[in-house]
């Protein structure tokens, strides 16, 4: 039972101490362990549904040999109502097609994002190698989307079974992506609108910041995927130890030094449309043209430096 000396002493003192009562301070107690439960029961069924994926492997027909796609996933949670969603509306930062968790789901109460790290037995054959594309990087990495959609249903199904309403924007028909040409420096650019930003919405829930690569560091790197989706579950939001959008990047110049398309600089990032245009230049009818060097070998590929 709080004392009134206590309350005082958490409340503070004049109108803050008259606004708040033991009352207020035990339901907010109770949302949080409400919300730590629902995160618990949150991370079990991701990593349940992730340990439980039939196709997370892949032959590299060269070697003969099976590796890992993915690792476990990185889990980060954000309100739906973070303040930080309505910013993303600038059009310095997505654009105004962007729509927050509430105008694609209105029961939204939290969004969750995954960041899964690229095996190391796939990210260790794309350091080493020389050229630009190779086996372990096309059909490795080359095989991710199927992995995370595999991941995304199963959550969805497993979310289903407690109860919980979930949302994927990215599968949704109405998601868009749309380019439009813009000057960063004295060079020509693409600025990415989308209604969606999987690696926006894992900046606000705390899993990581940008780099000058633009891909997101987290504490596990940058080598790897992003997903995410929305529920109708209240959870307790990840505590970001960051404040700066690009805090994780230590800007040493190593991506820059690892880009084959000469398109990364320090002063403007990842240019988009040069970045674009050498990958699409290198497919062919048997290579995709995955290049990805400024993933690995560089500082921030499997850590936060």
């Amino acid at each position: 039972m709080i004392n009134r000396r206590q309350f005082l002493k958490v409340a503070g003192v004049g109108a803050l101490a008259m606004a708040v009562t033991p009352l207020d301070i035990l339901i907010s107690s109770c949302k949080r362990n409400k919300g730590n439960e629902n995160n618990r029961a949150l991370l079990a069924a991701a990593d349940k549904v992730f340990s439980q994926l039939e196709n997370n492997t892949v032959l590299l027909p060269g070697e003969q040999i099976v590796v890992p796609v993915l690792d476990a996933p990185l889990v980060g949670v954000a309100r739906a109502d973070n303040p930080l969603f309505e910013s993303f509306r600038n059009n310095e930062v997505i654009g105004a097609q962007w729509r927050p968790p509430g105008a694609w789901m209105p029961e939204a109460k939290s969004v969750v994002a995954f960041f899964f790290p690229v095996s190391s037995e796939i990210r260790a054959r794309h350091r080493a190698a020389r050229t630009a594309t190779n086996e372990a990087w096309n059909f490795g990495y080359g095989k991710h989307g199927q992995v995370v959609n595999a991941f995304l249903s199963g959550m969805v199904a497993e979310m289903e079974r407690q109860g919980v309403k979930t949302f994927i924007p990215t599968k949704d028909p109405s998601f868009k992506i749309e380019r439009q040409p813009v000057m960063h420096g004295d060079k020509e650019d693409m600025h990415y609108s989308t209604s969606w930003s999987n690696r926006h919405i894992a900046f606000a829930a705390g899993l990581g910041t940008f780099g000058v690569h633009r891909h997101l560091i987290t504490k596990s790197g940058c080598s790897g995927v992003l997903a995410s989706m929305i529920l109708d579950w209240e959870m307790e939001p990840t505590q970001a130890d960051y404040r700066d959008p690009y805090e994780n990047c230590i800007h040493c110049g190593a991506c820059v030094n690892r880009c084959p398309a000469g398109a990364i600089s320090l002063e403007n990032l990842r240019n988009l449309k040069e970045c674009s245009t050498y990958a699409a230049n290198l497919r062919t009818e048997n290579d995709p043209g995955y290049c990805g060097k400024c993933l690995v070998g560089i500082p921030c590929e499997s850590v936060k430096p």
